[in-house]
């Protein structure tokens, strides 16, 4: 039923937007939000297949260079894959997603923070602890920073880094 809330209100935009103005199109980042929204029901739902399929399909959206957008379905996928139990591959997901938003937001940034811990997540599966534990100190000091010691985020971050035996 989200799934199709959400297809219905993608060809309700494009309708209103057209009634504005003739010569309106959905913007890019429109249809993305919508993918992306599509691809969250189904991850949510436990839908893999299908949520990893949504995402590649958000993937292909083309933006305009350096948006900090694009990031967002490389995020999906790491997720997903990531819950897949496939580290490896959510591992090389984030960090094209890292690569993304420390080039046009740069590496101080709560988003940025945010992927670092789900860096620190995979290296901690792959057994890979003192990589793990820098990017979990590194999300949580910026996370810190960003949001205060006692943010949901920073306090996920710092217990992260408990959990990491050197």
């Amino acid at each position: 039923m989200a799934v199709d809330c959400f297809e219905k209100a993608k060809d309700l935009w494009a309708v209103e937007a057209k009634a504005v103005d003739s010569t309106t199109v959905v913007l890019k980042e429109h249809e993305l939000f919508f993918e992306l929204s599509i691809a969250g029901v189904y991850e949510s739902a436990g839908k893999d297949d299908l949520a990893l399929n949504q995402y590649m399909k958000a993937r292909e959206i083309k933006l305009i260079a350096d948006h900090p957008d694009a990031a967002f379905a490389y995020c999906g996928l790491g997720c997903v894959m990531y819950h897949m139990e496939e580290p490896a591959w959510a591992l090389r997901l984030y960090l094209k997603a890292r690569e993304i938003r420390e080039s046009t937001i740069g590496g101080d940034t709560v988003d940025t923070a945010t992927v670092y811990n789900n860096l620190g997540c995979c290296m901690y599966m792959l057994e890979r602890n003192e990589e793990s534990k820098a990017y979990f100190d590194l999300s949580s000091a910026i996370l810190e920073c960003e949001l205060g010691p006692d943010h949901e985020r920073t306090l996920t971050a710092k217990q992260n880094t408990k959990k990491v035996k050197r």
